[in-house]
């Protein structure tokens, strides 16, 4: 028995409801990479919701990825959101470091 289905139509319902984000909830920039000594490079990407700044950082090292690290509290700028997320990933990079240096030193 052969079942035959109607071919799909858009729903005119659904293409007139509006959308759920705001233009300002849309508003997304990435900005260029800033490279670190010994072979680091952090990417970051900012968001804007409503009247803050969020966003996240990527950490590479060598062109591996090694960490995504979120910001933790939303900035009024985006300046401010970006020296934010470079203290955090210098720290998370100096701490790396340091477990590398430490675990070097416990094998010798």
């Amino acid at each position: 028995m052969t079942v035959l289905v109607p071919p799909l139509r858009p729903r005119p319902a659904l293409a007139r409801r509006p959308s759920i984000v705001s233009p300002a909830a849309a508003i997304t920039a990435t900005f260029e990479p800033e490279d670190h000594p010994g072979g680091w490079r952090i990417h970051y990407r900012l968001a804007r919701t409503r009247e803050m700044f969020c966003g996240a950082a990527e950490i590479h090292c060598h062109g591996q990825p090694h960490c995504e690290l979120p910001i933790f509290e939303p900035q009024a700028n985006a300046l401010a959101s970006i020296d934010l997320l470079r203290e955090q990933c210098l720290a998370w990079i100096a701490a790396r470091g340091q477990d590398t240096a430490g675990a070097g030193h416990l094998s010798a």
